[in-house]
């Protein structure tokens, strides 16, 4: 497991803003374990890469496919 936490840290979650609909309460915010994205206000998505560990949730759960994992 660590390995993989290691190989994972080397990747970063990234936003394209174009793909949101920026509407709504990112439910996002709820599923990632760290606490690493936040919102203001309706807006996209934001990540802090301090926090991230780079797990996929994010990334799997978005149905607008907003996030990707690079």
């Amino acid at each position: 497991m660590e390995l993989i936490l290691i190989r994972n840290k080397m990747k970063v979650v990234k936003v394209d803003p174009a793909k949101c609909p920026q509407d709504h309460v990112c439910p996002l915010i709820r599923i990632c374990p760290v606490g690493a994205i936040s919102q203001d206000g309706f807006s996209a998505p934001a990540i802090d890469q301090e926090k991230c560990i780079a797990c996929g949730k994010c990334v799997a759960t978005c149905p607008y496919q907003t996030l990707s994992l690079e």
